[in-house]
């Protein structure tokens, strides 16, 4: 039987963080497709909130263009590996939970950003629901939320275990030799929270982090954590509209393609009138 994720904790969760926070700009650093897109949605004056803002990759690069920017992230780890970059980027670091962000002020924001997958890391609904209440509370009058989510596979449902895959081998700054390996699983036998809960797939992931020292010495970091797969356009589209928003556009990827065209489910959405 595995774990169930609905008992994960915040500690649990800060540990797999912890693991993480050391490669994350190595694993994401060069993606910049979505700061494309976020930045193509503002106007260079914009006010910006970011919701679990990790180390920073979205909200420093956007402030790098004179965007107003502010950082909601809970993880200590995550801001130690960060918060000295998004300093210098002139980005406001608020350190609280993005369900319920205790942020400074009563400030309106022109773009709330979930970025890549980090709404996912809300396992039960009536989490995702508060996330959404308080993004939607700091929304300014014609302000837009954007929803970055990975779309629905099949493998997101699959009760097979997955090969362990390899994703890349990369050469951090020091020399160090990083070598990422990854898998998922299905979490089976859940029987806490809610019927929904129940119902909503939950993904463990392993992260497996091999790295190689100038020296020869090998480090092996591993992280395990769950996380929401499959969450379609309905279901995104009944907790939007019960958290007191209106999506309005749905894409299939950061550039703009249709729903299904790409790997991801980027939703759009505003204040309900």
């Amino acid at each position: 039987m595995l774990d169930d994720p609905l008992r994960w904790s915040g500690d649990d969760q800060e540990r797999a963080l912890a693991a993480i926070a050391p490669w994350y700009e190595l694993d994401f650093g060069e993606l910049d497709a979505d700061i494309v897109l976020y930045r193509e949605l503002t106007p260079v004056t914009a006010r910006i909130l970011e919701l679990g803002a990790g180390t920073g990759r979205v909200a420093a690069q956007i402030a790098d263009r004179g965007r107003r920017v502010t950082a909601v992230e809970s993880s200590p780890a995550m801001l130690r590996a960060g918060c000295e970059r998004m300093t210098r980027a002139g980005v406001e670091v608020v350190q609280t939970d993005m369900r319920c962000p205790a942020l400074p002020g009563d400030e309106r924001y022109d773009l709330v950003i979930f970025a890549l997958s980090t709404f996912q890391h809300l396992l039960r609904r009536e989490d995702q629901l508060a996330a959404l209440r308080s993004a939607g509370a700091r929304l300014a009058a014609d302000g837009i939320l954007a929803l970055d989510l990975t779309a629905p596979r099949p493998d997101d449902v699959d009760p097979a275990p997955q090969p362990l895959r390899l994703e890349w081998t990369r050469h951090a700054p020091d020399g160090t030799i990083v070598t990422k390996l990854a898998t998922q699983e299905l979490a089976l036998e859940r029987t806490y929270g809610d019927a929904v809960d129940r119902a909503s797939p939950i993904a463990w992931l392993t992260y497996q982090y091999d790295a190689i020292a100038p020296d020869g010495v090998v480090r092996r970091s591993l992280a395990r954590f769950p996380l929401r797969v499959s969450l379609g356009a309905g279901e995104i589209y009944g907790l939007l509209r019960e958290a007191g928003l209106q999506p309005h556009s749905w894409f299939g990827s950061w550039e703009l393609d249709p729903v299904g065209a790409g790997d991801r489910l980027i939703v759009l959405a505003g204040r309900a009138s």
